[in-house]
């Protein structure tokens, strides 16, 4: 399985497994756009200041990878279908989604990736839009859950510590499934529950 990473999703990870974009065992990749806003963004800048340490080890997918034909065509079909106003079925919104989320969700379902976010909207979208294309979505607590059971990281207090940010940050809440197995994997109480 492998797992298209966004900027929310990157700085939730990166800290805990550092080579998840350089070692294929990890299942996971990222976009050029995502390595930008994550080192170029004042939003970034300010809320995440550590990230710079990372810089090399964000390694997004080679221009090749995302300049494939059907990734354009992808990327003009959610383009076309979010400037023409599609509406969120569960929330009677009009999705909104931004250039860099527009690229994730593109080259997703051009290569079969699932898809790491934060923003449901992103998710709601392409569930709602792409229903027989789109691999689903795995959240980053779910992706440390894999790690863990699959021997690529052990867990220690430094990576707690990481963990409890996420609560401190007000990163997106993640799965009452996922928390309890990531409970049982390390035998520690999950941050903020």
């Amino acid at each position: 399985m492998i797992i298209l990473c966004d900027t929310s999703s990157v700085v939730m990870l990166l800290r805990i497994a550092p080579e998840m974009f350089q070692d294929e065992r990890y299942g996971c990749v990222t976009i050029k756009e995502v390595h930008d806003e994550l080192f170029a963004t004042q939003k970034f800048k300010s809320r995440y200041p550590w990230r710079t340490d990372y810089r090399d080890k964000v390694v997004p997918l080679t221009a090749s990878q995302m300049e494939v034909a059907e990734v354009s065509q992808y990327f003009s079909v959610i383009d076309e279908l979010v400037k023409d106003g599609t509406i969120d079925r569960k929330s009677g919104r009009l999705f909104d989604l931004s250039h860099t989320d527009k690229r994730i969700l593109a080259g997703a379902l051009t290569h079969q990736f699932k898809i790491t976010s934060g923003d449901q909207g992103l998710i709601r979208f392409a569930k709602q839009e792409f229903p027989s294309i789109f691999k689903g979505d795995i959240s980053p607590l779910e992706i440390i859950n894999m790690w863990l059971e699959n021997g690529l990281i052990s867990w220690d207090d430094v990576k707690h510590e990481y963990l409890s940010e996420w609560d401190r940050l007000e990163e997106p809440r993640q799965p009452i499934e996922a928390i309890g197995k990531f409970q049982q994997f390390t035998g520690k109480i999950y941050p903020g529950s």
